[in-house]
């Protein structure tokens, strides 16, 4: 399979997603700024029972929290974002990068076909997969993909 092919066609359940810190609407933003401490993570995915409500990232944290100077007691469904995009397991790496590229997204949770919440994937897995699977596509290409050299390198 060619990396091309490999972007239309690998599903996002042969990803290794990771582990992510899960958090109740109710828990207080400062409970989860400490736990994304404590686990070295960019964001908590929000949920009531197995279904994601929100996420709350690095830049929510910027811009809905510390910037406007709020009350760490207060519960993060205040600062979340709500209804983030999702990914089903079952959609292809094209569809993960499609969304992240065009939402800005570095993380997006992974749910089953009965919305369920099962992991996080983020711009770093998808990097890695295709760097350990297509090393050579992934380490030649020039900085701009569209950039076609009209002599040859040193000519």
């Amino acid at each position: 399979m060619n990396f091309e092919e490999a972007l239309k066609t690998e599903k996002i359940r042969n990803l290794s997603t990771r582990e992510a810190v899960a958090v109740h609407p109710e828990l207080t933003l400062g409970e989860v700024l400490r736990r994304m401490q404590e686990k070295k993570t960019g964001c908590a995915v929000v949920l009531e029972g197995k279904r994601v409500v929100g996420i709350f990232t690095e830049r929510d944290a910027l811009i809905r929290g510390l910037l406007a100077n709020p009350d760490l007691q207060s519960p993060i469904s205040e600062f979340m974002t709500r209804k983030p995009k999702l990914l089903d397991r079952e959609d292809t790496l094209a569809v993960a990068i499609r969304l992240m590229h065009e939402g800005k997204y570095r993380h997006l949770p992974v749910v089953n076909g009965r919305k369920e919440f099962l992991g996080l994937v983020s711009v770093r897995d998808i990097v890695f997969y295709l760097s350990e699977n297509f090393p050579l596509e992934v380490y030649n290409l020039p900085p701009d993909p569209h950039q076609i050299s009209s002599k040859a390198e040193g000519a």
